[in-house]
Parts: structure tokens; C-alpha cells; sequence
């Protein structure tokens, strides 16, 4: 008979235990940490056990994540701390006998119940219910000041379960000062614990942090662990809500590996930089920081003689050299510990992570070979968990070597069915998704939109997102069909890229929140969302280019190029092209160079021709003037210099003085045309990137002052030129010059001096 041992981690708050395999069944109570059950039935990750030692209910469903395999029921298991207040005696009851019969004995004791009815409440979620028992007690236990400190810490209790923080926090300091009084040094931890949880909902960080940790220190002082346990699970959610949940999390694992450091424990110190490793790993941090964790936890198991510690360090140590950088060595040292000391069922585990690991390094058989062997060895020992794991890995190892995609997809479907029985529903998502890979788009579909829902009904975000995003590419992959089916793939693409992209946000993976927007901008495209589509695909672009990932910048900014070409906007998209093109050349693929190529010389034909504005020369002239010639002279013409303004006073004078000009101008019954004329302000030597003074910024609203008056007085024909702020007086007159023989479609027209010819020298 298997036997474990509950090694709950803080962040959890205790092995929980339910009345059915399901997580969604009544939860029944905790198991204390230490405690021994016996296996009845192991259903995936969840196991109906029978309690041998240690506190908790007798009987029920819980999560084998929480618990460590052991030779044999230990004889003695530590003893927990036995407190002697009225409020722990109650916790217990409703500890070992569950909140219904807990509820039935307080009925049967009248008033001297109370204080177990507000108990069982609270563990049923009934704070109203709790805080009406719990303030009968207080009113009932006057007097005895030991006894009113519980019921006052009873009230306290549930008034902070119906979210009403600050009186909580005055009843409980209330009952701080009672405990201390009759020197009851458990309880004064507790209220603690309950004071920094009445601060952390009052958003007050610091002192709840102070308040928990000194809680801690009298728990393990007295040696009560199921209340360090309580206040380990505080200490985190203040630490979560402070740094963020990972940060958070290490923060706690850092805190017990000090302690259990400080007091000599090598176990406790290496369990808790192990669950540091595997907490970063949850997080997909650095490879290098969750190696030398697990190195750190093997070492210390070592030094204690635990070799089975040893072996679950030596395997987290795999899993993160994997992630970091796809070597196997540390799964094969792990590999050879297991088989030194026969542990069959942990070779089941790290045959898979062997197989994991020489998949990702490129060695394919070796991977079908470790595969193969770990299917054999879970069979052997029925452990059907294990075995879909390792058909699941075989069907990867078989697709990456490439042919036999009927193999593949038969061992997969093995995996989902052994996963379905087991109820194991992020197994069955997984292998779901290894299944769609070894099958045709259609079939695929419909299997990625299986594994999708799994990984949102069991809560894994990060699944869920690699679903749908994998999803969303599979129907635009879907071309057969009538056009209202095909229009109906697109948008379900579109809808599921979306909701990839948004988890993907959450959890900060830009490399994938990339793609998502990349296939969010394609399914946009295709459905005629031009701007939407171009809008997504440019994200990608700046997504791609932040990870430095130029394969997919490339092709997001090639989709927004798409776009443009659908929007009519051609210019923009031959911007965009000559861009592509570069990306693809730095990346040596020719035939996509070439294809952008021939693009570029396609959008060349449908651009308009720019020709240059026919200009004359202007040859200096003496004082006497013939304006009767064909000089620019020769009409008369009112020209305003709108030079740039030296401070913006003298800015707004000059507009004050145009406006003034244009109001007087109205009064004329014919048109009346008229040049402002501006230096500086748009135009710009090549190779600047922005006008040389601020002033040019002030100048810039010249032009929309013109196009007001254009717009109210449309008998005055105004034009806007702008010259460079370095021209000559000569080269201004032929600004000046040719802004009235053609000023542009909208009136307005700006220059720029080439002097170089740089402009004829760039190579498009």
C-alpha cells in the first residue's frame, strides 16, 4: 500500500481535502502538515486517501501535489501543538469532524456552543451566520477573560470574512491585549496573523508585513507548525500583493530557507529552495537561476543522506537545464540515482524529462527511445498518468523525426483518453494539442477548440493562450468550404488570436503576445478590417522587434504592408515594402527578398510619377525694372516673409497681425490673392531630423491659421510656403517663385535644399 506524507506548501495554505475527486466538490477541511495517509484510489493528480497520523479529516480527496511518498507509515508522527483556548478547541472540532456535525454538536450545547457554531460558519462561508454566534459568545463569556479574548477574536474573525476590515482590526487588537494578559503566547500569534490579514484589506502593506512576521517568530518559537503554516500563508498574500505573485512567492521561499538556515535544518532549507527552483520555473525565468537552486537543494539533501530528496532535486534540476538550455546531462545523472537506488516510479518522471530534453536538443531517436522506455516501465506499474505522459512524448518524438504522422496522432489520442480517465484535464489539453499537430487543419481545429476549453475550465491561463493561439492559426489554414464557412473560420480565428493576445498581455510573454497580434492582424485583413489588421500587425512588428525576433518582425510588418495595399495606400505600403526588404536580406532569405522585390516594381507602376515644377531663372536686374515683361512680377501680388519669431511674444504679434491682415482683405468685393510665406518651419536641410529651434514649432501653426481663414473666406485665395531657415535670397525668390506657378493640391508647399544630391544618390 502507498503511503505519503503532507508537505504542503505555504503559499497553499495546507493540504485541502474534498468530499469527491472532482474540484469542484464540498471542501471538507485541511490536512496538518506532517500528516500520513494511506492510498485508496489514485485518479491522476488527485488521490482518495485514509488518514493514518496527524491532523485532519479521516477520509476524503486531495491533490497528490501537496503530499511526498513514504517507505512506510511513520510510528510517531510529531505531535501538534495543543493549545488551550476556547477558539482552538472549536478549530479542532471543526478540524476533525467537518462544519455540519460540528454545527449539530453546537446545537446540542446551547450557549456554551456558540463559539463552535461561529467556527463551523465560517469554515461553511457564512460569515453572517458566524458573526451573529460569535457575538452571542462575546455576550455570554463576560467576565472570563481568557474566554472573552476567543469570542472577541471570533468577532473579529468574521467581521474580516464579510469584509469589514477596520473594526476587525480594532477587535482584534482588543484581543491581542487580553491574550497577553493571561500570557497565552499561541493565540497572541494568531491575532497577529489576523491583524496583518485586517491590514492587508485595508491596503496597509508595511505594518501588516511587521505584523505577520512576528507572528511567525512566536509560532516556531512554540513549536507550532499548523500555525506557522497560517501565518505562512498571510506572510505570502501580503508578499504577492506587494511584489507581484512570483516575485512574491520567492520572497517567502527566501524567508523559510533563511530560517530553517539559521536553525541548522538542511531538509527545510533545501525543500525550500527547491520549491524557489520550481517556482521559477512555473514562472519561466532563467534556466541559469533554477539550476543553481536545485544544485543548492541537492546538495543539502545530500548532506542530510536523503537520496529521495536528493533524486526530486536532482530532477527539477533537469527540468530547469532544459528550459535554459536544452541539455540533458542533469537528467541523465538523475537517471542513474533512480536506477542506484530502484526508485521505479521516479524513472517513470525523469525518462519523460530525458525525452523532453534530447527533443529539444535535436536528438529525435534518442528522444522516441527514452520515450519508449519510460511508456514500458509506467505500464509495468500501472501508472496510467505516467504512461499518457510518455505516449504523449513518443507522439512528439515521432512527429519531429518526420513520416509516420498516423503514428504519431494514434499515440496521442491514447494519451487524451488515458488523461480523460484519470481526470488529469491539463494532460488531456496537452496531448490534445500534440494530437492536432499529427492531423489535417480541419480535425485540428476541432481538437485545439477541445484542448482550449479544458485549459480555461482548469484555469491554466498560460495553456489556454498557447491554445488558442495555435487554434486561431489552424482555421486560417482552413481554405475548403463554401465562403460563409470560410468567413465563419476567419472570425473564430480572429476571436481566438484576440483572446491569445490578451493573456498573453497578462502574463508579460511578449514573444507570443507577438504572434497572437500577428494572427489577429491576418484574420483582420482577411475579413476586410483593413485598419484594424494593419493596426495589430504594426503592435507585432514592435512586439518582435523589442525580443529581438526578426524572422517574425519581418513578416508582421510584410501583413501591415498587406494591409496598406488593401486600405488603397499605396505610398505608405511602398515605404513598408522597401523596409521588408531590407529585414529579409539581413536575414538571407532570397526568395522572399525577391518576392518583395518584384512587389516593390509592381507598387512603382501604381504610384504617380513625381515630375519636377518647370522653373525659370532669374537674372539680376538694375534699379530700372521693366515689369511690363514676362517676370513672376508681373501680376501684382501682396507677399508676406513670415520669418522665424524670436520669442513666442513676438509669434503671437505676427499672427495677431496676419489675422488683422486677412479680416481687413474681406472687405474687398473680388478675390484677392496673397503668399505667407514661411522659413524654417517645415523645410529642413537633408539630414536633420527636426527644426533646428523651437520657434519653428510656434511657426507651424501659421499654417493651420491659413487654412482657417481658407475656409471661412474662400474668396481669399491664401497660399502657405515654407523655405529652408539656410536659403539664399535668390534661392527664396525661386521658392517663392515656383510655390506660385504650382502650390500644391491643398495651397501649400515646402522646400528643401539639396546641395549634395544626396537625394540622387540613395539607391531607390
Amino acid at each position: 500500500m502507498v503511503h505519503y506524507e503532507v508537505i504542503s506548501c505555504a503559499e497553499l495554505g495546507g493540504a485541502l481535502v474534498r468530499e469527491g475527486r472532482s474540484l469542484t466538490s464540498r471542501q471538507i477541511s485541511r490536512l496538518g502538515l506532517g500528516a500520513v495517509v494511506s492510498e485508496e484510489e489514485l485518479a491522476g493528480e488527485r488521490v482518495r486517501f485514509k488518514k493514518v497520523t496527524g491532523t485532519g479529516p479521516t477520509s476524503g480527496w486531495v491533490s497528490t501535489k501537496l503530499l511526498r511518498k513514504c517507505e512506510q507509515p511513520k510510528e510517531a508522527a510529531p505531535k501538534p501543538y495543543k493549545g488551550t483556548s476556547l477558539l482552538v478547541q472549536a478549530e479542532t472540532t471543526v478540524l476533525e469532524k467537518g462544519p455540519a456535525a460540528a454545527l449539530q454538536e453546537a446545537s446540542s450545547k446551547g450557549k456554551d456552543g456558540n463559539l463552535l457554531a461561529a467556527m463551523a460558519h465560517l469554515a461553511s462561508g457564512n460569515p453572517k451566520a458566524a458573526l451573529e454566534s460569535a457575538e452571542a459568545a462575546q455576550e455570554s463569556l463576560k467576565g472570563k477573560k481568557e474566554d472573552e479574548a476567543s469570542a472577541t477574536l471570533a468577532v473579529a474573525l468574521a467581521k474580516l470574512a464579510g469584509g469589514n476590515a477596520s473594526e476587525a482590526l480594532g477587535l482584534a487588537n482588543t484581543a491581542l491585549g487580553l491574550f497577553k494578559e493571561v500570557g497565552d503566547k499561541q493565540m497572541e500569534a494568531s491575532v497577529l496573523t489576523t491583524i496583518a490579514n485586517a491590514r492587508l484589506g485595508m491596503k496597509e502593506i508595511n505594518p501588516a508585513s511587521t505584523a505577520v512576521q512576528e507572528a511567525l517568530k512566536i509560532f516556531r518559537e512554540i513549536g507550532d507548525a499548523e500555525g506557522e503554516q497560517a501565518a505562512q500563508l498571510t506572510f505570502s498574500d501580503i508578499c504577492v500583493a506587494k511584489e507581484g505573485k512570483q516575485n512574491g512567492l520567492a520572497t517567502v521561499a527566501k524567508e523559510r530557507a533563511e530560517y530553517f538556515k539559521s536553525k541548522g535544518d538542511k531538509i527545510g532549507e533545501g525543500r525550500a529552495l527547491q520549491k524557489l527552483a520550481e517556482q521559477q520555473l512555473t514562472g519561466l525565468a532563467a534556466g541559469a537561476d533554477m539550476a543553481k537552486l536545485s544544485d543548492e537543494a541537492i546538495n543539502l539533501f545530500r548532506q542530510a543522506g536523503d537520496k529521495k530528496l536528493e533524486l526530486a532535486a536532482m530532477h527539477t534540476a533537469a527540468v530547469a537545464q532544459l528550459v535554459g538550455a536544452a541539455d540533458a546531462k542533469a537528467a541523465e545523472e538523475a537517471l542513474k540515482v533512480s536506477q542506484a537506488i530502484g526508485d521505479e516510479a521516479g524513472l517513470v518522471d525523469i525518462l519523460f524529462t530525458l525525452s523532453s530534453a534530447y527533443l529539444a536538443a535535436g536528438q529525435n531517436p534518442k528522444a522516441l527511445q527514452n520515450a519508449a522506455q519510460a511508456r514500458q516501465l509506467a505500464q509495468k506499474l500501472g501508472d496510467k498518468c505516467g504512461e499518457a505522459r510518455a505516449s504523449q512524448a513518443a507522439a512528439a518524438a515521432t512527429l519531429a523525426m518526420g513520416g509516420k504522422p498516423e503514428e504519431a496522432f494514434k499515440l496521442a489520442k491514447g494519451a487524451v483518453d488515458m488523461f480523460r480517465a484519470a481526470g488529469d484535464t491539463r494532460g488531456e489539453a496537452s496531448a490534445l494539442q500534440t494530437a492536432a499537430r499529427a492531423t489535417g487543419t480541419s480535425e485540428a481545429a476541432s481538437l485545439l477548440r477541445r484542448a482550449a476549453t479544458l485549459c480555461a475550465a482548469s484555469g491554466d491561463e498560460a495553456a489556454e493562450a498557447l491554445a488558442q493561439l495555435r487554434l486561431a492559426d489552424a482555421l486560417l489554414l482552413c481554405e475548403g468550404g463554401s465562403m460563409v464557412e470560410a468567413f465563419k473560420s476567419r472570425r473564430e480565428a480572429g476571436n481566438a488570436a484576440e483572446r491569445a493576445r490578451a493573456l498573453f498581455l497578462v502574463q508579460g510573454d511578449k514573444a507570443n503576445q507577438a504572434r497572437a497580434s500577428h494572427t489577429a492582424a491576418q484574420s483582420k485583413i482577411l475579413l476586410g478590417d483593413n485598419d484594424g489588421g494593419v493596426e495589430a500587425a504594426m503592435q507585432a512588428v514592435v512586439l518582435a522587434r523589442s525580443d529581438g525576433d526578426k524572422w517574425l518582425e519581418a513578416i508582421s510588418l510584410r501583413t501591415a504592408m498587406s494591409g496598406q495595399v488593401s486600405k488603397g495606400s499605396h505610398a505608405e505600403a511602398y515605404r513598408m515594402a522597401k523596409e521588408v526588404k531590407v529585414l529579409f536580406n539581413k536575414l538571407g532569405t532570397k526568395n522572399m527578398e525577391d518576392a518583395i522585390g518584384s512587389f516593390l516594381v509592381q507598387l512603382e507602376d501604381v504610384l504617380p510619377k513625381i515630375h519636377p515644377i518647370p522653373r525659370r531663372t532669374i537674372a539680376p536686374l538694375d534699379n530700372n525694372m521693366n515689369l511690363s515683361g514676362h517676370s513672376v512680377f508681373t501680376q501684382q501680388t501682396n507677399c508676406i516673409v513670415w520669418t522665424l519669431p524670436v520669442t513666442q511674444q513676438a509669434y503671437l504679434l505676427y499672427c495677431l497681425e496676419l489675422l488683422k491682415f486677412a479680416d481687413d482683405l474681406k472687405s474687398i468685393p473680388e478675390k484677392v490673392s496673397f503668399l505667407v510665406v514661411t522659413r524654417g518651419v517645415m523645410a529642413r536641410h537633408l539630414g536633420e531630423t527636426a527644426a533646428s529651434s523651437i520657434e519653428g514649432v510656434y511657426g507651424t501653426t501659421v499654417f493651420a491659421i491659413c487654412r482657417t481663414i481658407r475656409l471661412e473666406s474662400p474668396k481669399l485665395q491664401i497660399g502657405v510656403v515654407d523655405v529652408p531657415s539656410c536659403c539664399t535670397v535668390h534661392e527664396m525668390t525661386e521658392c517663392i517663385r515656383a510655390a506660385r506657378i504650382d502650390p500644391g493640391p491643398r495651397n501649400e508647399i515646402s522646400f528643401i535644399i539639396d546641395r549634395a544630391n544626396q537625394l540622387g544618390k540613395r539607391p531607390y
